[in-house]
C-alpha cells in the first residue's frame, strides 16, 4: 500500500493488548519503527516480544511508561521521547478506559475525561513539534459508536463536572472534537488528524460492564470481533492516503509571516475524518442527535436499537462472508455536535490551560 507517507516511527498507546497490539504489530508489519506506550510494562513487553515473533526482524520497542490518568506520567513520557530524539509520523492515541468510578485528578479534571480525552490531548499536544518535524504526518484519535449518544452541555463542565465528564460516551465525543479541532490547527504543517470507530471489539475495555460477567460474555465473545479484526479500521485511519487537498504551510513560515497559529483555520468538511468500517458505516448510524423532550426519548429508543442491531450483526456477517460482506473502511460523518467549532475551541482553550501548555500549535 502507498500509504503517503515515508516508513519511520509509530507511536501506539495502549499497545500491551487488545486493540493496541494489534495495531501495533500491523505498523511493525508495514516496517515502520514502532514504540509501545504501556501503563503496565510488563504486560508491554510481552507485548513487544509477541509482535517480534509475529514480524522477526521488525523493529518494536517498549517506550517510558504512560499512564493517561496522569498528566505527571504523560509529561514524563514525552520528555524521555524527546530525549531519545525519535521523529513521529504517527500517533495512536488508543489507550482508555471505560468505568463508573468516580474520582477527580489533582488538576480537578474528571477521571474518566482525563484517562481517555485529556490524556491523549496532552500526548499529542507535548509530542507536537516532532509531528510537525517529520511532517507529512498523521494523529488517530479512537473512538466509538458511544460517542453518537452523547451531547455536551459546555467545555468547562466537561471537563470539571462528573455528570458530563463522567460519561463514557462523552469522553468518546471529546476524541472526535480533538480530532477535528487538531486537524483545524496543525494541517497547515503537515499534521492530519483524525478520528475512528473501531467497532464492537472484545477488548479490556469492558472488563468492568456488566457484559463481561457470566453468560454475557459468552455472548459479546460471539457477536463482537476478535481485537486482530477490530484493529483494521484503526490501521486503515493510521495509514490511508493523505488528503491532498489539505493546505500545507511550508516549515518555517508561519513564523515569518506572523500567522496566528492559535486560530482555527476554516477547512472543509469533508477533511474532517472519522472513519468506520463494516455496519458502523451505515448511514443509519449518521442521522441520529440527541434531544431532550419526549420526542428525543422516543428518538433515542429508536437509534439505540438500531445501534444495538448493527453492533451484533457486524462482525458475524463478515465473518461468514469470509470478509467480502461489511469490511470497507470509509469516511463517514460523526455525531452533529463534534462539527461545533465554538464547542471545540473552547475544549481546546481551556485543555490547554489545564495542561499549561500553549494555546498555539507548538512548531518547535
Amino acid at each position: 500500500m502507498d500509504t503517503g507517507l515515508t516508513p519511520a516511527v509509530a507511536l501506539v498507546t495502549g499497545a500491551n493488548s487488545g486493540l493496541g497490539r494489534e495495531t501495533a504489530s500491523a505498523l511493525a508489519g508495514q516496517g515502520y519503527k514502532v514504540i509501545l506506550a504501556c501503563r503496565n510494562t510488563d504486560t508491554g513487553r510481552e507485548a513487544e516480544a509477541w509482535i517480534r515473533s509475529q514480524h522477526p526482524g521488525c523493529d518494536v520497542q517498549l517506550g517510558p511508561k504512560l499512564d493517561m490518568a496522569s498528566l505527571a506520567s504523560i509529561r514524563n513520557f514525552a520528555a524521555q521521547y524527546k530525549e531519545q530524539k525519535w521523529p513521529l509520523n504517527i500517533l495512536v492515541n488508543n489507550a482508555g478506559a471505560n468505568y463508573r468510578k468516580r474520582w477527580f485528578t489533582p488538576e480537578g479534571i474528571v477521571g474518566l475525561c482525563q484517562t481517555n480525552y485529556l490524556g491523549p490531548f496532552a500526548l499529542t499536544r507535548l509530542l507536537e513539534p516532532q509531528l510537525i518535524a517529520a511532517a507529512p504526518s498523521r494523529v488517530v484519535n479512537v473512538s466509538s459508536i458511544m460517542h453518537r449518544f452523547a451531547r455536551l452541555k459546555s467545555a468547562d463542565s466537561y471537563l470539571h463536572e462528573y455528570e458530563t465528564g463522567g460519561s463514557y460516551n462523552a469522553s468518546k465525543l471529546g476524541n472526535v472534537l480533538f480530532a477535528y479541532e487538531h486537524h483545524r490547527r496543525t494541517s497547515r504543517y503537515g499534521v492530519q488528524s483524525c478520528a475512528v470507530d473501531p467497532g464492537s471489539s472484545s477488548t479490556g475495555v469492558w472488563r468492568h460492564s456488566v457484559l463481561a460477567k457470566g453468560p454475557l460474555r459468552w455472548m459479546m465473545d460471539c457477536v463482537y470481533s476478535p481485537p486482530r479484526d477490530g484493529a483494521q479500521a484503526i490501521i486503515h485511519a493510521a495509514t490511508a492516503p493523505l488528503d491532498p487537498s489539505a493546505p500545507v504551510q511550508p516549515r518555517g513560515m508561519a513564523a515569518q509571516q506572523n500567522l496566528e497559529p492559535s486560530s482555527s483555520q476554516p477547512v472543509p468538511r469533508h477533511q474532517l475524518k472519522y472513519w468506520a468500517r463494516g455496519l458502523f458505516a451505515s448511514p443509519l448510524l449518521a442521522w441520529y442527535t440527541p434531544t431532550g423532550g419526549l420526542p428525543g426519548i422516543a428518538a433515542d429508543g429508536v437509534f439505540s436499537a438500531t445501534a444495538l442491531l448493527h453492533s451484533f450483526l457486524d462482525w458475524p456477517i463478515r465473518r461468514l462472508s469470509g470478509g467480502k460482506i461489511a469490511s470497507r473502511t470509509v469516511a463517514v460523518r460523526s455525531q452533529p455536535q463534534s462539527y461545533n467549532e465554538s464547542l471545540a475551541r473552547d475544549l481546546w482553550n481551556l485543555s490547554s490551560d489545564a495542561v499549561h501548555i500553549s494555546r498555539e500549535p507548538m512548531i518547535s
